[in-house]
């Protein structure tokens, strides 16, 4: 049973003869439901502040959950960054690694290409060499030809100037005319010279 000041203020007792003082029973029971209010007072004040302590706390563990469960989620997506890093390294890894075959192999085949390139340029410089050569062969020949036949036509004309200072026959001309035909020169010389 819970005892309220009130009670205890209007508690009375028996009188007997020889008990104890009426007023300083009743100064003590004042003083004794004064504090048993007070520690009423005190009581509910703590009860209430335990209330809103419980009320905090609970706002708090509402808290922390949501900070746990953001932890988690935070953890899991961290998780899912480095995955999906490492999955980016490893792609970009891969497609450097085909972008370097791939230029290895285009370039071997440029060398390859150029190397034949070369050879055939060579061997077309050599042919263009060949056939210069034989063109100035052919041109040596045609010149040296034809300076022989210049200096048979010169020995010829020398002859011919001999002759007709030493012979004017006309059979000797005819034999001439012959001779200058042998040697394919042009009868439309004129003689006098």
């Amino acid at each position: 049973m819970r005892l309220s000041a009130i009670d205890i203020k209007k508690q009375e007792f028996k009188k007997s003869f020889k008990g104890y003082d009426v007023s300083e029973v009743e100064a003590y029971l004042d003083t004794v439901a004064n504090e048993l209010e007070k520690m009423y007072r005190e009581n509910d004040s703590l009860k209430e502040q335990i209330s809103s302590l419980e009320k905090e706390r609970e706002k708090l563990e509402q808290e922390i959950q949501v900070f746990r469960d953001n932890e988690k989620t935070f953890q899991k997506a961290i998780v899912k960054s480095q995955d999906l890093s490492e999955e980016i390294v490893e792609n970009a890894t891969k497609r450097a690694e085909l972008i370097i075959k791939e230029a290895e192999i285009i370039s071997s085949k440029t060398k390859l290409q150029a190397q034949e390139e070369i050879m055939n340029l060579k061997r077309e410089l050599e042919e263009l060499r060949i056939k210069n050569e034989n063109i100035i062969e052919e041109i040596r020949s045609f010149i040296a030809e034809k300076l022989n036949l210049i200096d048979e036509y010169s020995k010829n004309r020398k002859i011919l100037h001999m002759e007709s200072d030493v012979a004017p026959l006309t059979d000797i001309s005819i034999e001439k005319e012959e001779d200058r035909k042998d040697f394919g020169i042009d009868l439309n010389i004129d003689e006098s010279n």
